[in-house]
């Protein structure tokens, strides 16, 4: 099987039959299969582009107790409900602003009327789709010029029948967007490198690289990883042509400088509320548990520990990399083509550039950890799918050459693709049949990511808070989109609640309650309830589920949030009492008022 570009062996109907497929997918999963998002990250930055939307600006419902802390540091004084935002990246709200905008009455989550499914939240899947579709576009483009059509549709179909790509492209992450500006960027990548070797000038592909460089970075902060790596393959891949480097890492160094700039002059600090992310890296704690310490000391670093836990991420991460890419067969098959002399000097460094960037993702991931393994909001593994399954379909295709099949003229020549996309489908083929059947019959009702998440359950607090007044749970983002209320997450420390509750006082802003999810009592073994991240709070996390159980969890005594309320409860044993698996604790007792408060 030729590697060599064949332009005019292009068919228009078979791309146009692709894409009607990929069309077709992304309807369903859209209109169908749709359970919602289940991404924290989409949801922190969903409200964020609400607010955008509304003329708030850059700013946040949510209070990290570590952002609050930096603010008190910085001796700037915000409100909670109104607070710059200084943690998350902002490329993704912006693009979702003007849609929102354009949605703007669809702003009220009503699911007594207009099912359990959040209109706002479709929109976001449909933005996650088209991201998607262009990736694939952009992917089939990079891999004709780098090796013929046969290769390109094998690598395009096998990211359409990869069912974990589907359902991040709904999840509301901002991985998402990743993908699709990745995918660009290794077009652009490809571009470049076959100008170089046909002797022209490729400034203009350098520039346009550092430009989603930029792109990258100010999607997720994570990027920088990737861009690091991208420096380096650019700076390996281009003989002779080194300075295009300067391009790909100036761009993103300038526009990380101007965000950063934007964030000291909100926060006093360059890095804002990311900072807890970076520390992350250096430290044995998860940033989540970092984000709730309500104190901006830094703790101190301990090199062995740091070692060590490097080593172990990145030993669990590799055990489980054919998950981290998706299930794909062409993408794990890359590796084997990083050690193949393909014949185009062009693809080789194409390939080892891409290998660069894996390595650097690679480590920036194992520093810092994913907890949520594949379903982590900062793996970015899955990012590098789309231009790996290009080089490992091209590797397949010449390992399935040499086997020399004696068969008919397609097995001969795509046997490798029917193997390689049957058990890449195992995913979608184990999963979308019973999504789809789900979908057709329950329509709008279709039941939620239960757990932890449920949203047609929380709107209703909107109606029992004041406009003065906040709520502490352990998943702001959650709230905060589907309530439209404003959140501070629940400090580690219990102390630490007395100290912002009468920060909050003094701006005339009153604790409403708390609302305990199933994501704090995610727990491996019993113990962790008093070890784990929420070890100061049993009360809250016990009381709930052992209410089936006819034993009431009291809360500390001088804890005056002890009224109950179930948000979401299930039903146990023989007499059927109801376990509280999702509870907001109030002081009293509320109820709903006739119209809820203006946001």
């Amino acid at each position: 099987m030729t590697m060599q570009p064949q332009p005019n062996a292009s068919r228009p109907i078979f791309r146009l039959a692709f894409y009607a497929v990929a069309i077709g997918l992304a309807l369903v999963h859209v209109f169908i299969t749709f359970r919602g998002i289940n991404s924290a990250a989409g949801m922190e930055q969903a409200q964020i582009a609400r607010e955008i939307a509304r003329g708030h600006g850059l700013q946040t419902k949510i209070v990290r107790p570590y952002a609050l802390a930096r603010f008190n540091a910085s001796l700037k004084e915000v409100v909670p409900g109104q607070m710059p935002e200084i943690t998350t990246s902002p490329l993704q709200p912006l693009l979702w602003a003007p849609i929102f905008k354009a949605l703007e009455r669809h702003f009220p989550f009503e699911p007594t009327k207009n099912g359990g499914i959040y209109l706002m939240d479709r929109a976001i899947a449909c933005m996650g789709v088209t991201y998607f579709l262009l990736t694939l576009l952009w992917t089939h483009g990079a891999a004709r010029r780098l090796f013929d059509d046969s290769v390109a549709a094998v690598a395009v179909a096998a990211l359409i029948l990869c069912e974990p790509l589907w359902k991040l492209s709904v999840s509301g992450s901002p991985i998402a967007l990743m993908l699709s500006l990745f995918a660009l960027t290794m077009r652009v990548y490809a571009a470049a490198q076959i100008r170089i070797q046909e002797g022209l000038s490729a400034t203009l592909q350098m520039i346009a690289i550092g430009v989603l460089a930029s792109l990258m970075l100010l999607t997720h902060w994570m990027a920088v990883w990737m861009v690091v790596g991208l420096v380096l393959a650019v700076a390996q891949g281009f003989p002779g042509h080194r300075r295009g480097a300067l391009w790909v890492a100036g761009l993103p160094l300038l526009t990380l400088m101007v965000w950063c700039l934007w964030i000291a002059q909100q926060s006093g600090d360059v890095l804002g509320g990311a900072k807890t992310l970076f520390q992350a890296h250096l430290l044995t704690q998860e940033p989540n548990i970092l984000q709730r310490e309500f104190s901006i000391v830094t703790q101190p670093v301990f090199v062995d520990d740091l070692l060590r836990k490097a080593a172990w991420n990145l030993t669990n991460q590799l055990t489980e990399l054919y998950a981290y890419l998706g299930h794909s067969v062409p993408a794990l098959a890359f590796f084997i083509a990083l050690m193949h002399r393909f014949r185009r000097p062009e693809v080789i460094r194409t390939l080892q550039g891409l290998g660069l960037m894996f390595l650097s993702t690679a480590v920036g991931m194992g520093f810092l950890g994913l907890p949520e393994k594949s379903q982590d909001d900062n793996a970015l593994y899955i990012v590098l799918v789309p231009a790996m399954a290009i080089g490992g379909c091209a590797m397949l295709a010449v390992l399935w050459a040499r086997l020399q099949i004696s068969a008919g003229f397609f097995w001969q020549r795509f046997g490798f693709a029917v193997i390689a996309l049957a058990i890449s489908a195992i995913p979608m083929m184990a999963t979308l049949p019973g999504d789809l059947k789900v979908g057709l019959t329950m329509r709008n009702r279709i039941y939620p990511h239960w757990p932890p998440y449920v949203p047609s359950q929380v709107p209703v607090l909107a109606g029992l808070i004041e406009p003065n007044e906040i709520i502490f749970t352990d998943a702001p983002w959650f709230l905060s989109w589907y309530a439209d209320i404003p959140c501070a997450w629940m400090p580690v420390k219990r102390a630490d609640f007395a100290t912002m509750q009468d920060q909050f006082k003094k701006q005339k802003i009153m604790v409403a309650g708390f609302v305990v999810t199933p994501i704090s009592a995610k727990l491996n073994y019993l113990q962790e309830a008093f070890t784990g991240p929420y070890s100061e709070w049993p009360d809250l996390i016990f009381r709930g589920p052992l209410l089936a159980f006819d034993k009431d969890f009291q809360p500390y005594p001088e804890f005056p949030y002890k009224m109950a309320m179930p948000l979401m409860a299930t039903s146990i044993g023989a007499k059927e009492n109801l376990s509280y698996q999702m509870t907001f604790y109030s002081d009293r007792v509320r109820n709903p008022k006739e119209k809820a408060p203006t946001q």
